[in-house]
């Protein structure tokens, strides 16, 4: 996979093969339970207009990439675009 290949994913669709789901929409926002931490009300928004992700929670935001680094811990690019493809094609598999 790609960089190019990576940023066109819909962190919707990569939040929801990790078993994410969105709590509630505001215009073209979603508003999740942060991916990265413990939490009871939502303070995770994804633009989805934009495909960006910003944690209120963690003043923390970005791009597909950008989150990865956040949850596989790594700034290895090989590392997470393997950790991407493999939850993504597993995803579009299991849509078959």
């Amino acid at each position: 996979m790609t960089i190019e290949e990576s940023k066109n994913i819909k962190l919707t669709d990569y939040l929801h093969s990790l078993g994410y789901n969105p709590i509630k929409q505001q215009g073209n926002s979603l508003w999740y339970k942060s991916p990265l931490r413990e939490e009871q009300e939502p303070s995770f928004k994804v633009n989805t207009d934009r495909n960006l992700w910003y944690d209120f929670g963690t003043g923390k935001g970005g791009n597909i990439l950008a989150l990865a680094q956040e949850l596989y811990a790594s700034d290895s690019l090989p590392y997470l675009l393997d950790r991407i493809a493999a939850v993504s094609y597993t995803s579009d598999a299991a849509d078959e």
